[in-house]
């Protein structure tokens, strides 16, 4: 999805909470523009006097920079948000009627249609924007969603201008306690209620939504400097990994299981929130990947087993030596085709090095073909007597 964001009258795209709301939109994979438009120095239409035209700000230099600038990066079927804040949402209006486009939906953070009458150099910059004559028939047809964000303290727009606006375009009317402008004047250099009204246009991959959640935990220098849908995990981190994939699986679920571990918990919380994901989604399947045929005389390896196949988990045996060629990951999850989680170990001990997570297309593809040869050597346990001890037997030597 593509967002815009149109500052507004002495504005510019690096003030307020524009730079905050383009990088969290980002990190969660969207396409965000913000735009300069031509603006006036507060300093000097003061010293000039309203008798003297603006030089930059006005609406045909804003509808000239957007015409060269915004819309030919806006792409055909392409679903759209645009989010104005102040002039920006009336700005909006004039571009969305004058252009045809159609949106998604919209953001309107303390909009107006008219003469403001609080300081005349901002009436006397806008002059050229206000207008209460749009074909709001129209323009409610080209922007079937849309939120107006309003507070009762805003010294440059009273709330019935606000209201007025949400009633033209039937706007979702939102109000915003003791938050003046909406700016940095207040301090406001984050605005989480809009990053969630952005988030609800949002159909985010699994991939996306953890992303959204390690963010939450420890903000968004987590998702910084990393190669584009990598990401690596400290061994530690596993249980929280598991725990979210698990909880927001929706379609599918892969994974690869090596018996030459030495410990862990059947019952322990990973592989409870596997066992009950796997009940809700109806197509997960683990493979146990066996090193040595002695494994599967192993308790920990016939209780996982065994309750895998209580929680409706299709189970399958492979022997190691069987796609040791080809699966270069021996140790692997691929969760709802959105992203392939690889647990690595170091040589000496077979204790957890780390954990990556990737996105990549590429990376999806190899894990998908993996499978594919995997289940090819595989063989699927139903009765876990007598299956396990027929495969025993088939790959002893």
């Amino acid at each position: 999805m593509r967002f815009i964001i149109f500052h507004g009258a002495f504005g510019d795209p690096q003030s307020n909470w524009f730079p905050e709301l383009k990088e969290k939109l980002e990190a969660l994979g969207q396409t965000v523009f913000a735009p300069q438009f031509p603006a006036d120095d507060w300093n000097e239409i003061t010293i000039s006097g309203p008798q003297v035209k603006p030089k930059n700000q006005g609406l045909e230099n804003w509808i000239e920079t957007f015409e060269k600038n915004v819309l030919p990066q806006i792409k055909k079927n392409e679903k759209l948000c645009f989010i104005g804040h102040s002039l920006g949402p009336l700005f909006i209006l004039h571009v969305v009627e004058r252009f045809n486009i159609k949106l998604d939906s919209a953001i309107f953070v303390s909009p107006f249609l008219d003469k403001l009458n609080k300081n005349w150099q901002i009436d006397h910059v806008n002059d050229s924007f206000y207008k209460t004559s749009f074909n709001f028939e129209k323009l409610r047809k080209l922007i079937p969603v849309s939120y107006v964000l309003y507070s009762e303290n805003d010294p440059y727009v009273d709330k019935n201008h606000s209201m007025l606006f949400a009633k033209a375009l039937d706007s979702s009317l939102i109000f915003v306690k003791k938050a003046g402008h909406m700016n940095s004047e207040v301090n406001l250099n984050e605005f989480p209620l809009v990053l969630e009204l952005c988030k609800t246009r949002l159909d985010l991959s699994l991939y996306q939504k953890y992303l959204e959640h390690r963010g939450k935990l420890y903000s968004m220098e987590f998702v910084k400097n990393k190669p584009q849908g990598i990401i690596t995990l400290e061994p530690s981190e596993i249980i929280d990994e598991g725990n979210f994939h698990f909880k927001h699986l929706q379609h599918e679920g892969f994974c690869t299981f090596l018996t030459r571990l030495s410990s862990w918990d059947p019952e322990g919380r990973y592989y409870k929130d596997a066992r009950i994901a796997a009940k809700r989604v109806k197509n997960f399947i683990r493979v146990f990947i066996v090193d040595n045929i002695e494994d599967l005389n192993r308790d920990l390896i016939l209780k996982q087993i065994k309750l895998d196949l209580e929680a409706d988990i299709k189970v399958y045996l492979c022997m190691l030596r069987d796609v040791e060629n080809f699966l270069s990951e021996p140790d692997f999850g691929m969760w709802d085709k959105d992203y392939v989680c690889t647990v690595r170990f170091k040589e000496n001990t077979g204790t957890m090095k780390e954990i990556e997570l990737n996105s990549t297309k590429e990376m999806i593809e190899n894990a998908q073909q993996w499978k594919k040869e995997i289940l090819k050597r595989a063989t699927e346990i139903h009765n876990i007597d007598q299956d396990i001890r027929n495969f025993i037997q088939t790959h002893s030597n």
